[in-house]
């Protein structure tokens, strides 16, 4: 009859390679990790800038389209205002 040893120690055997093994794993998942922190900060970066840019073109838009309608108004009273007298025509 086998020793309850004869199957235990197999098992311990494989924990402690598997333990053993922890460190190597867990750098590699922490060079992965950083490696992915490095590119979402410059993903970061991008979106920031990019959200610069889109409000500045928001902002742009806003005093093109306020400065339209103050030309139209004044158009719109250049057009109703009777003629100046200007130089006579002969």
């Amino acid at each position: 009859m086998p020793e309850p040893t004869d199957a235990v120690l197999p098992i311990l055997r494989r924990i402690q390679g598997d333990l053993a093994d922890t460190p190597r794993v867990l750098g590699r998942h922490t060079e992965i990790l950083v490696s992915h922190g490095e590119k979402l900060e410059a993903i970061e970066g991008y979106l920031t800038y990019e959200l610069g840019l889109s409000t500045r073109a928001r902002a742009d838009i806003q005093a093109i389209q306020s400065e339209l309608k103050a030309i139209k108004k004044r158009l719109t009273m250049l057009e109703r205002s009777p003629p100046k007298n200007g130089p006579k025509r002969k």
